[in-house]
Formats: structure tokens, sequence, C-alpha cells
């Protein structure tokens, strides 16, 4: 098998030989088992080495290169998935993204071997998508190409010299008169879910998940998804007056086990992700608030990918907080101020700051 053509900036070196760190030092590709080694910094020693090194390891058949090949892209994210991501314990969402940012990278780039992968190559796809998308293939890129130098498959880690773009956001911060209006539209349950995000500051699976079990002596127990591995993660938050009376609300006459749920319109035993035929599930959720949200003479002449969210929400009920006085970042189960900030910013009511001077 005749040995795959080198390029242009690495012709004039020996089989498996390799410049690294931008051209300052060499590294050497075992022929047979794929590690690589460092030759140091002067290029006629690098050289050298390479030469006697190839004549000792590569087979005058190269049957071994046959056999082995080169470990391409497309198996390394297969393998990534199968021996990585297990460890790692990712939530089905992140783990849904790193597959969908996958299947680009191998429709791009999948049959090219990992030590030929380039910062241009990966730039160029980057460069196709927006800044949201863009920087999500590079998080996975990153991940990827790491674990490729760990395992011997290249010297460097092209994804980490790409650019993190900047993302802007389209999305429009809701306005407390805008919550009003959705949530008199809104399906009893659905203004239950709004209702306890807005005061509680959880998330739409935070909230989808909270039990009446976890109501006792006078406070609602969350462990918050996002961050349970953290002490952050873990709240008991004290039940207030408006809490209280959101709470009394969900108990209706429908036995459920869950604050937030619904009487479906047929009984499905065994509902994939569930385990109380009440339990409404966070997408249902969305999906209630946008078709409330979208209903005529409420948001027209908006963008669509402008509209705010459910998610929004938590930043509407983070602004409520701050202008009482009052600082939402333990509520929200942020680890620092600033996070909490960025969904304090945004809105376009002016809060003014009480100061004295003598």
């Amino acid at each position: 098998m005749s040995p795959r053509p080198r390029k242009r900036k690495n012709r004039a070196l020996p089989a498996n030989l390799y410049p690294s760190n931008g051209g300052k030092s060499y590294m050497y590709r075992h022929p047979v088992n794929g590690t690589w080694h460092g030759l140091g910094v002067s290029r006629a020693q690098a050289i050298a080495a390479a030469k006697e090194l190839n004549a000792m390891l590569i087979p005058d058949n190269d049957l071994v290169a046959k056999v082995l090949g080169h470990i391409t892209v497309r198996q390394h994210a297969q393998w990534w998935l199968e021996n990585i991501a297990p460890e790692r314990e990712y939530k089905a969402s992140t783990l849904e993204m790193y597959q969908v940012q996958m299947r680009k990278l191998n429709a791009a780039m999948g049959d090219k071997a990992v030590e030929d992968v380039d910062v241009q190559d990966l730039a160029k796809l980057q460069e196709k998508h927006s800044a949201r998308t863009a920087n999500q293939i590079r998080q996975v890129a990153v991940d990827l190409f790491r674990v490729a130098v760990s395992r011997g498959l290249r010297p460097d880690n092209p994804a980490e010299a790409t650019l993190k773009r900047r993302e802007k956001k389209s999305r429009k911060r809701l306005t407390q008169d805008q919550y009003d209006a959705i949530h008199t539209r809104c399906p009893r349950w659905a203004q239950n879910a709004m209702d306890l995000a807005l005061i509680t500051l959880q998330r739409r699976g935070d909230v989808a998940r909270m039990k009446f079990e976890n109501v006792r002596e006078g406070r609602l127990y969350v462990v918050q998804e996002k961050t349970e591995k953290y002490d952050t993660g873990y709240l008991a938050i004290a039940i207030g007056p408006k809490l209280d009376e959101v709470i009394k609300r969900c108990r209706d006459d429908l036995a459920s086990p869950y604050l937030v749920h619904r009487r479906p319109e047929r009984k499905i035993k065994d509902r994939e992700g569930m385990d109380h035929w009440t339990q409404v599930k966070p997408q249902m959720i969305t999906r209630a608030f946008a078709e409330a949200r979208d209903e005529p003479g409420l948001l027209e002449g908006v963008p669509e990918n402008e509209r705010p969210t459910f998610h929004e929400i938590r930043a509407l009920g983070i602004k409520r907080y701050r202008d009482r006085g009052e600082d939402p970042q333990k509520l929200a189960g942020h680890a620092t101020a600033k996070m909490t900030s960025n969904y304090d910013s945004g809105h376009d009511e002016i809060r003014w700051v009480e100061v004295a001077a003598e």
C-alpha cells in the first residue's frame, strides 16, 4: 500500500516526522502503534533520528500499515462516544448536543486521519454556521482532539487555535405585561408552572420535577438538575405567602405526586421518561407557553426568533427580586454573581441607584 501523500509543508521531512509547537520542534509518529514522541528542536537531528527509526520500524512490504491504517475522525469520535462519554455522566441534552455536532464534524472531515486535521479545516467548518452552532462545534472539537492527544493520535490540538465567536442574543426579554397576557391564555397547569418558575427562579426541568413530598416543614426542597453535583444545586426554599398560594392551587381534584400535572387526553402506561400518568414533561411546559404566546394579538410583528421563551420567566423573576433590592443569586442556584447579572441584563427599564453626595 503506497503511503498517503504528505502535506506540501511536510514533504521535505522523512515519513512519520512532523513539525510541532508551531514549527519550533519536531514529533515522530510511531508507524506501528501510532504514538507520538518528541525529537527536540534541531531539524537536522530530528531528520536523522526519523530516518533511523523508519529503517528499524517500517517493514519493507508495509504489511503493518495495511492492517492498521490510520484512525479517522469518524473512528475516533465513535471511540469517544463508547469510552469517554459514559465516564462523564452527561445529561441527555448535553450528550445530544455532542452527537449533533459530531455529525457535522464527520460530514466535513470524518474520513480524514485525525493527525491530518488542521486549524483551517475546523475554521472553515465553523464559518459555515451561526455563532452559537460554531461555538458548539468548537467545544466538541476541542474535547475530541484533546482526547486524541492523550491517545497519542496527534501531538497537538488544532481546535484550540480556532476563535470562539461572540453570540448576539436575539431573543427579547419577557416583560411583566407579556407574562400576565400569556398567563391568562395558558391552561391551569401551565399557569402553575409559570408561577412556580417566576417565584422560585427554577428552570423548567426543575419545575416539572417538583413533588408534593418535597414540601415539608415550611420549605420546598429542590435539587437543581444542572447543578446537582455542586452545593448551589441543593435548595431549601422558604415558603412565603405567594409560593404557598401557588402550591395550594396545585392541589386540585386530580391526585398526582407532582405539583405541575395535567389530565392527558388518554391514559398511557409506561410512558417513556415518566413515572406517573399525570406527569408533565418539560417540553410540554415549553409548548403550552409558546402556544399561548403566539396567539393572535399578543406578539404580532415580533420575529419568531426574538419572541421570549419559558426560560425568560427566570430572567423576569431575577429582575423582580433585584427591583426589590434582594439578591436572587442563591435562589437561582448560580455559582457566581456574574451569572445572575447575565439574566438581569437586557431589560428596558432603568433601575435607579440611591446614593448620597455631601
